[in-house]
């Protein structure tokens, strides 16, 4: 295995401890400057309305996937996977650069760009060399009508697909929905009070 592999290997394997150790950093930093990050956010409504709606959406793309993705079983070419190759990816982004819009700190932007233009692709990569090797001739196809980040193509009759609630939780979205439903009650509670 060649270093680049090695080192995709590392990030991929290792985003969420990585993910969580910085977003911990993150709220040290915050909690620290607490007073500049407070003012900041009482003065700018708009923001904190457009991290919101990032982040409900983000939240959204994410529970959509998560409860219609079969992993390992098939490759799965309905609903947001008919749009976009790793909307997993792209609801996780939407979150990421709402919060960092919330944050509005200059550490958080830092490991935001790292997360999303980083150690994002090094794992998106690695997931489809995997699902090309088990999938070769469905992957083909697949590549050929659905980008890796945005659509190459549309198809209405795709996007309507049964979403499973069962998938949902064997696939341990609620985790995610529920941090980023505590994180925008925590961000309207600030904004109000």
């Amino acid at each position: 295995m060649k270093k680049p592999d090695k080192l995709t290997e590392f990030l991929a394997k290792k985003r969420l401890l990585i993910t969580r150790i910085l977003c911990l950093a993150v709220a040290v930093e915050f909690i620290i400057n607490y007073q500049e990050r407070i003012q900041h956010l009482l003065s700018n409504p708009a923001g904190i309305i457009i991290s919101i709606i990032l982040i409900a959406l983000g939240s959204f793309i994410r529970s959509w996937s998560a409860g219609i993705i079969q992993k390992s079983n098939r490759l799965v070419q309905e609903g947001p996977y008919s749009i976009n190759g790793n909307p997993l990816y792209t609801g996780s982004s939407l979150m990421l650069i709402g919060a960092v819009l919330y944050l509005n700190d200059i550490w958080a932007w830092i490991i935001a760009v790292l997360l999303i233009l980083v150690i994002f692709p090094f794992t998106i990569s690695r997931e489809e060399n995997s699902l090309r090797n088990k999938f070769p001739e469905q992957w083909l196809d697949y590549a050929k009508t659905t980008g890796r980040y945005f659509p190459k193509k549309i198809s209405w009759q795709k996007l309507k697909y049964k979403w499973s609630f069962q998938l949902w939780i064997k696939n341990r979205e609620y985790q995610t929905f529920s941090l980023s439903v505590l994180l925008i009650v925590i961000i309207i509670i600030v904004w109000v009070v």
